[in-house]
């Protein structure tokens, strides 16, 4: 892989590859090509993942958003947000778990919608992700999560409000 990157990044018809990639017909390259441009990193991976985020197979999506969070790059979020209105839980468990790597500010209302989902793993994502944003205005929305049924959710949120803490304190 780390050849790959040295030659992506000295060679932009490598990066092109993968981004055309992107619109394979067979769901296998659009995978690949999509974490592999997460790897990598590049500046134009980011522009084209996120119009990869309307391809019609959830699992590309879900590793276009896994992509999209690992690159971090702002211009995702809004797009990540947008998503969210019907999406199944995984890709809104993706969807949490990118907007905490970004930790960009413009994420949090959605997170905060998020610790009320029907889902556990989606609820624990956006708590961990509120933590990894940072801010400590959301504390109070995510102490309740430490009586949720699920033993996820409740560590997701001790620790995100641990997080929290040492941010106030240092």
């Amino acid at each position: 892989m780390e050849v790959l990157q040295r030659r992506v990044l000295r060679d932009g018809k490598s990066i092109n590859i993968l981004v055309e990639q992107l619109t394979h017909v067979s769901i296998p390259y659009r995978v690949k090509a999509a974490t592999e441009l997460g790897k990598i990193r590049h500046p134009l991976a980011a522009a084209a993942l996120i119009r990869s985020l309307a391809d019609p197979e959830s699992d590309v999506v879900f590793v276009v958003i896994r992509s999209l969070g690992a690159i971090g790059d702002p211009t995702a979020v809004d797009p990540l947000i947008s998503c969210l209105d019907g999406a199944d839980r995984w890709v809104r468990r993706g969807i949490a778990a990118a907007l905490g790597e970004i930790r960009d500010p413009r994420a949090i209302p959605s997170l905060l919608t998020l610790l009320d989902d029907e889902r556990a793993e989606v609820r624990a994502a956006a708590a961990e992700a509120l933590g990894k944003i940072g801010d400590p205005t959301v504390a109070e929305q995510i102490r309740p999560l430490l009586d949720d049924t699920k033993d996820i959710v409740q560590d997701a949120a001790w620790e995100a409000l641990r997080v929290l803490s040492e941010r106030t304190e240092g």
